[in-house]
């Protein structure tokens, strides 16, 4: 009888403690979905980065660029991440670049204009300080004329 009162105990508690935890609320993610499709001409548009929740990123989860590739093969094009005089990060490779602004809350991406004749797309690849996912990462696509 003890052992089910030891039991009953240990299920109850934690019970509370996984309930409690939001791990899964707290991983950033990019408002919107993952893929963001631009037309042909140059632009630059800016992406907030939020919660799994939804709400406002509220950095108990840190997140770290790792690079940028080309979707479905594994070798990077570029990893080198720059610190620009304001405190903002920048990576960029050939046609695009992305900005990481406000202190991990914003993602701006600017792409140039296509001229290639053919859609082109690229991954923003990126790792938390939790799970070790690629969250909050970006599929960009850019459509030819």
């Amino acid at each position: 009888m003890n052992l089910y009162k030891i039991l009953g105990a240990l299920i109850l508690a934690l019970s509370f403690v996984f309930t409690s935890c939001d791990w899964v609320d707290n991983e950033p993610i990019i408002e919107g979905g993952r893929y963001k499709t631009f037309d042909s001409s140059a632009q630059r548009k800016s992406f907030r980065v939020v919660n799994a929740s939804g709400k406002r990123y509220n950095h108990k989860v840190d997140w770290d660029i790792v690079g940028i590739k080309q979707l479905r093969v594994s070798t990077f094009l570029t990893e080198k991440v720059d610190t620009l005089s304001n405190g903002d990060l920048k990576i960029s490779y050939d046609w695009v670049s992305f900005t990481v602004k406000e202190r991990k809350s914003v993602i701006e991406v600017e792409v140039q204009k296509n001229e290639t004749g053919q859609d082109r797309s690229v991954l923003f690849v990126t790792s938390n300080s939790r799970t070790q996912t690629h969250r909050p990462d970006i599929v960009v696509r850019q459509r030819a004329k």
